[in-house]
């Protein structure tokens, strides 16, 4: 992961374990915080903060001792926010090059024949 020095860095954070998350890298159990940190080479303060916020998020699960480990539901879920996210972006970019929906979905079905 490279580090944008324009964003926080625990939010840099969340996104990149939610995409390993979602591409089936991660399964269970994400790195320790300490293995992250050293891993990024950032304060082991900012990777916890990332893990709380995944916490709060709903998508891991930590208990001491025992790590964090990611809840069975998140990489569908993630998949599927993430998935929407370049639909979104796709039809963005299509629709600035003045393409109209129809004419996306047309391409689109072409992709399919």
């Amino acid at each position: 992961m490279e580090i944008d020095k324009s964003k926080p860095i625990w939010r840099q954070i969340v996104q990149e374990i939610k995409e390993r998350i979602s591409r089936g890298d991660i399964e269970k159990g994400v790195p320790t915080v300490r293995a992250l940190a050293e891993e990024l080479g950032v304060n082991p303060n900012t990777v916890a903060r990332a893990y709380r916020e995944m916490e709060r998020e709903g998508i891991v699960e930590s208990w001491v001792g025992k790590g964090t480990w990611v809840k069975k539901e998140s990489r569908d879920k993630l998949k599927e926010e993430m998935v929407g996210e370049v639909v979104v972006e796709f039809v963005k970019n299509l629709t600035s090059m003045g393409l109209s929906k129809k004419e996306i979905k047309k391409l689109v079905r072409k992709i399919d024949d």
